[in-house]
């Protein structure tokens, strides 16, 4: 399923997001749910090693700024998703939805 960049935004973390990331990343859904890929740092860190496998120059930025975390994401030189969020772990999900499953415009 294909998600506009304002579905995206709207998307709470928990485990239909979950279920969504582990969809367009190719990750088992039962390990997903496990590993709370949207709320925890763990999770966060097992979105972020499928993202790499997805380019040959992946360049990710997760930084805190004016109070939300942001996530950046390029392949190569190529901004390819951003996303911000009150926790770091549900804006690296975004930005890995919006790479895989939705539209940047």
């Amino acid at each position: 399923m294909t998600y506009t960049e304002q579905q995206i935004r709207n998307m709470q973390p928990g485990p239909e997001m979950d279920k969504q990331l582990a969809n367009v990343l190719g990750i088992n859904v039962h390990l997903a749910l496990g590993e709370k890929l949207s709320t925890t740092w763990e999770g966060m860190g097992l979105v972020l090693e499928k993202v790499k496998t997805l380019h040959e120059y992946v360049f990710i930025e997760i930084s805190y700024e004016k109070g939300k975390w942001a996530c950046y994401i390029w392949f190569g030189v190529i901004n390819k998703a951003e996303a911000f969020a009150d926790e770091a772990p549900h804006a690296v999900a975004m930005a890995a939805l919006a790479l895989r499953g939705g539209e940047q415009g």
